[in-house]
């Protein structure tokens, strides 16, 4: 009891007393009755905070003040609280649990296979969530099988890749032979797979890891003859294929002195190599470390915005984008199809892949295409979200906010084609703060084999679910309805990355902060007043008729 949250970080002095409490799998701080009636508390709904313990993501115990021992506690979904503590004994302790209670090791020590729905008809809802991807039915939807494309069952128990789904799709060109002679020349065994085929000029998207060249010029004659088959199975004829390296070229060389690297286009035909400097999980780490350093600092609007510009987390989603924009421009304009690649093909392999797709199929933008989407690029084949997202306490240098990354850029897709999404920006930070507050099965794992056997569909619940019973909060009342699928060219989007149009995602970032609702309401306001400044002088310029 008698605990003080500091609300407003900007703003000293600025206290609310009320009292913490610590549950199995979260903690509450509930405001004095009192004290949330003399200071209109509207900002905190009923008066009270309550916290996953898995969306903690630090507890720092700052120095001693006149009014106590204060505990700094960040959060994964932005939050920041300040608590202080009259006693420090009571400090210890909170500070000991919480840390605690936030770094568990295995699924059984979160609030995963504790989290009940709260009706039976939700429970149904969330329990066949489960069945939101199939497969099968997902390529039939871009005409896959088909005489160029093939369903391949070497990987029915994952033993030629494990962080793969079980069900591949090859060109039927490849023979056996050929694709686990593929598998075994890409790092961690991810061969090139079909990802996406575009109709309207039959050139696909495939993706894969770095090839195992080294600095001795290793070759193979089954990867090579892989990606001859992926060119091939082009139905359109087109003779050249892309293969898209998502990582600056000092580090693909770095790579390659490590027994790894990037393929040599004198041993593959027809292949046009390009490589998009997109930085590694490290840098996109301490990007978003700066991120927030400098929306938690109290600083002049010009500092908060050299220090935005200054984290570079904006510049990193220009290149994401303009990587994802290269590769929807060559399959659906020059016709090629593009095999993409990191280093293990599983961070900027899956943003790039699904924001191309994004760009050039409208199912994707509709609220059961990008489950499916997520489901496909980056659940099936592999992202390591237990790792990046910190969902179970493993080695802290696998971090790195590579998700919200690409929620962030389509935000910016969001902004500029505010009619072409069916769902709205609460739907993508819905999905965030769920996927980090361990209560979904969805996402522990970091592959499709992990989540099998840990037989996560029968002991949790799935976050589609549970999207599902709130969608009317997600629809964009604005969304103008298409087709299904693309028969032409017309409904691939071409978005802008200029500076200028690249925004921050406020109402992520800064949501819990009170400056900052006040800043983003006047710059709406001043937006405003600017647009229609802008048409009254166009209309008074017009020449109705006259």
């Amino acid at each position: 009891e008698n605990v003080l949250l500091q609300r407003n970080l900007r703003v000293s002095k600025n206290y609310i007393t009320g009292t913490l409490f610590t549950f199995p799998t979260s903690f509450m701080f509930k405001c004095d009755e009192s004290d949330a009636t003399s200071k209109g508390l509207q900002s905190i709904p009923g008066g009270e905070i309550q916290v996953p313990h898995c969306q903690i993501e630090s507890v720092e115990r700052l120095n001693l003040t006149p009014s106590g021992t204060p505990l700094y506690i960040r959060c994964k979904t932005f939050l920041v609280l300040k608590l202080i503590f009259r006693r420090e004994p009571d400090a210890n302790e909170v500070e000991r649990t919480l840390n605690r209670l936030s770094r568990p090791v295995s699924i059984e020590e979160i609030s995963v296979l504790n989290y009940r729905p709260n009706s039976v008809h939700c429970l149904a809802s969330q329990r066949s969530g489960w069945h939101v991807f199939d497969i099968n039915i997902e390529y039939a939807r871009f005409g896959v099988p088909n005489s160029e494309w093939i369903q391949s069952f070497l990987n029915k128990e994952y033993k030629l890749c494990p962080t793969y789904p079980t069900w591949l799709f090859v060109p039927s060109e490849a023979t056996q032979q050929i694709v686990v002679g593929s598998a075994k020349f890409r790092s961690q065994g991810r061969l090139p797979a079909l990802s996406f085929l575009y109709e309207p000029t039959g050139a696909a998207i495939c993706r894969c890891s770095q090839p195992c060249v080294g600095i001795t010029g290793n070759r193979s004659e089954f990867d090579e003859k892989m990606v001859s088959c992926i060119r091939m199975a082009n139905k359109k004829g087109k003779s050249k294929i892309y293969i898209v390296d998502t990582r600056p070229k000092v580090n693909a060389m770095v790579n390659k002195a490590g027994g790894k690297g990037y393929e040599d286009v004198k041993n593959y035909i027809d292949v046009l190599y390009r490589s998009f400097p997109i930085q590694n999980i490290h840098v996109m780490r301490e990007s978003m470390a700066k991120l927030r350093n400098t929306l938690e600092m109290a600083i002049s609007p010009s500092a908060h915005l050299s220090g935005v510009e200054e984290s570079g987390w904006l510049s990193h989603a220009k290149v994401v984008l303009n990587t994802a924009k290269f590769i929807a421009h060559a399959v659906s304009v020059e016709g090629y199809s593009v095999l993409i690649h990191c280093s293990d093909g599983w961070d900027r392999t899956a943003q790039t892949s699904s924001l191309s797709q994004i760009l050039l199929d409208p199912y994707y933008r509709s609220l059961n295409g990008f489950q499916v989407l997520i489901e496909k690029e980056w659940l099936a084949f592999g992202h390591k979200f237990v790792d990046r997202c910190s969902l179970l306490c493993r080695n802290p240098d696998e971090i790195s906010p590579i998700f919200l990354q690409f929620l962030d850029c389509v935000f910016q897709l969001q902004n500029q084609f505010p009619t072409h999404f069916e769902f709205n920006e609460n739907y993508l930070i819905e999905l965030y703060d769920m996927l980090t507050s361990g209560k979904f099965g969805t996402f522990l794992g970091n592959n499709e084999k992990d989540r099998k056997r840990q037989r996560l569909s029968e002991r949790t619940f799935s976050i589609w679910g549970y999207l599902w019973e709130n969608i009317n909060k997600f629809i964009n009342p604005y969304f103008e309805h298409g087709a299904e699928i693309n028969t032409d060219n017309s409904q691939v989007l071409h978005p802008s990355t200029e500076d200028r149009d690249l925004l921050l995602w406020t109402k992520m970032y800064c949501r819990y902060d009170l400056c900052c609702e006040a800043k983003t309401a006047l710059d709406i306001d001043v937006e405003t007043s600017n647009e229609l400044k802008e048409v009254t002088e166009k209309l008074s310029e017009a020449d109705f008729g006259n």
